[in-house]
Formats: structure tokens, sequence, C-alpha cells
């Protein structure tokens, strides 16, 4: 008997337990006030305040805006538009869309100007001038089948641009964006660089017998006059702040090519390149940028001299000043690549789309977009 009225007490202790409703109980106070997760920022991997971009349909990154920020393209088959994108904080803006495609971006030395060259949907070349804010100061349309432009540095507000015509011919224009003018001018070759207001230098190549060399002219764009500056060059580049640079070498079996950097055309420092043999009449130039505020003259340098389509063993991240003629390897690069330095000089694009930028301050290398 004492069985079973144990049993029955035990079965109503098991039904009180199961017949209530289950209630729910706040969290104790201290759970409740937890601070919002937040996202680990990319500073907290790298050191680098540099943000990636989140975009997904992006084309690729184009050159700089301004000292923080970047251009980068976006494609729906029909045109391309260009946005700005913030590197410190993450943010973009719509810059310039137009019917057609953008095919390359170049600023002026302040980057107060930009010329937007474009294939409309007619398959016609188009080059938009382009202020700050992306309002259009003029057009360039009807000259040609393709331009290229330099910007003068010394007058922030003109261009030389060179029209590309049928029958590989090619007419030369001076631009003044501030007045509107377009003015023809006679130009020997269509690659020049500007070394001062009115002067621009170039390599004269004979087309009937190609080599590697040229002579190197200075012509006045203004009065026509041209005179010789140096026999058998290589390759030359002009940078603000009238320094210029010549490639040449003393021998074709040479193993190094000498960079000859000349201020107001008298030589200031020289260094020596590997070289990398084409053996073409096509001599292998490095990647290059320069920063005018530092004098840093950014490149990459093969490890030792050999035969171009033959190397693989990566380049060497340089950055040398031409002031002191020192040099910082910054890091080791597994291939050649494109790079462009920031107007401050503090980060520098890399690669075919200028997917990473390299902080040069905290030296890594951040990955902007896949």
């Amino acid at each position: 008997m004492k069985r079973i009225c144990l049993c029955l007490m035990m079965l109503l202790m098991m039904s009180a337990c199961t017949s209530g409703q289950l209630e729910s109980h706040p969290s104790p106070e201290r759970l409740t006030e937890l601070p919002e997760k937040r996202d680990v920022p990319n500073s907290f991997f790298t050191g680098s305040p540099v943000v990636p971009l989140s975009e997904t349909e992006i084309t690729e990154v184009t050159g700089w805006y301004r000292e923080d920020a970047v251009f980068y393209l976006q494609e729906d088959g029909e045109h391309s538009s260009v946005h700005t994108y913030n590197l410190l904080t993450g943010e973009s803006a719509d810059f310039f869309q137009r019917d057609g495609w953008v095919v390359n971006i170049a600023p002026n030395v302040d980057y107060t100007l930009f010329a937007v060259q474009l294939v409309t949907p007619e398959h016609e070349a188009e080059v938009v001038i382009l202020d700050a804010a992306g309002e259009p100061q003029m057009t360039i349309e009807g000259l040609g089948d393709d331009y290229s432009v330099f910007w003068n540095p010394y007058v922030q507000n003109r261009m030389l641009a060179v029209a590309f015509l049928p029958d590989w011919e090619y007419a030369g224009y001076l631009v003044d964006v501030g007045t509107n003018e377009v003015k023809p001018v006679e130009l020997e070759q269509p690659y020049v660089q500007w070394l001062s207001e009115t002067e621009v230098a170039y390599l004269l190549w004979d087309e009937l017998e190609p080599n590697y060399q040229a002579p190197l002219y200075i012509a006045n764009l203004e009065d026509g006059k041209k005179k010789l500056w140096r026999e058998n060059v290589i390759s030359f580049m002009s940078f603000p702040g009238r320094l210029s640079l010549m490639v040449t070498v003393d021998s074709v079996y040479d193993l190094y090519s000498k960079y000859s950097f000349f201020r107001e055309r008298e030589l200031a420092q020289q260094i020596e390149m590997p070289i990398l043999n084409t053996y073409s009449e096509q001599w292998w130039i490095p990647f290059y940028s320069y920063d005018a505020a530092g004098e840093i003259f950014y490149y990459a340098r093969p490890k030792y001299s050999g035969d171009f389509l033959s190397y693989t063993d990566g380049f060497e991240l340089i950055a040398y000043d031409v002031g002191t003629n020192a040099e910082n390897k910054l890091a080791e690069l597994e291939s050649h690549e494109p790079m462009q330095i920031a107007p401050d000089g503090n980060y520098l694009l890399l690669g075919s789309r200028y997917e990473s930028v390299f902080d040069i301050e905290q030296e890594v290398l951040v990955q902007l977009f896949e």
C-alpha cells in the first residue's frame, strides 16, 4: 500500500512540472548592456588606415583623384561611369557618367583638372576636361581617331593634345582650358615631354631604321626652333620642378644601363639599372613613378640582369631620393607592375588595375579589391 501511495505522489509532482507554460526570464543587467559588436578595422591587421573597396562590380582603379582618394570605373555594357573613393573613410561618390567608355583619366599637375579620354557609342574618340567637381570645362572632338594628352606642369590649365589620324599620321594641338582655345602646332614626334612653359623634348626616331636609341631634341612650341640635346638616348622622361631623366647605355652588351637625372638640364645624379634584354629595338624600362614634393623616384628593380621573357625572380620596390642620392628598398614584388604615387607621396598604387596600394610610412601592401 505504501508503494502505491509513493507512486501516486511522484506522478502528481511530474504533472505539476510539465503542465505549466514555460516562462522567459530577462537576462541579467550586465549581459544586456554589452556594447554593440563592430567590425575590426583593417588597420588592426595591417597597421595602415587604408580601407579596402567593398564594391563588387568595379572594373579598375584608374589613378589618383587627390591625396587620399582614387578614381574607379564601373561598366554595365552600355557605358562606363567614373567614381571617387576615399581610402581613409571608405566613402564613394559619383564623379562622371556619359554614354560611351572611359579609356583613361589624366590629371594636371595640381589635380584641379582631369582629361577624361573616352570612346563614344559611335566609336569616336573624345577628350572631356573636367574640374575637381566633375563639371565639364571643354571637350576635344573631331580631330582624330585617338588622342594622347600631355599636361604642362608649369602652366596648369594648358596641355598638348596629339590627335592620331588614319595611315599613321598625327597632328598636335596646344589647348588652353581657361580660354577654350585649341591651336595647331607642328610636332616631329607624337610623344613629347615638357621641359618648361614653352619647350618640350622628344626622341627623333628613324622610322626606316628601327633602333633602341635615338637623338634627343628640344623644341620651342612658340617659335618652332629646335636643337639637339644628346645623341644615343634610349628613353627620356621629365618631371615637375624642371627635373628630367635620361636612359642610356655604353654598349648593347652591357649588363647595366645608366639612369641620369638632370636638373635645369645639368647632370644631378646617376644610378645603374640591371638590363632585362628583349633582343629587339624595344628596350625594357621598369615601371616607375615620381613624387615631386619629396623628390623620390619609385621604381621596380630586377635583382640581376637577364632575359626579359625568362626572368622570374621578382623585383625590388625601390625609393630613390634624387636630392640625397640615397635609396631605400621598400618591398619585394612578385611581378613587374605599374605604379602611381599619390599627390602627397604617402601611398603608391600598384598592379595592372591598381588593385593594391602600398602604404609608404607603414611599408605594408593593402589589397583594395580582388
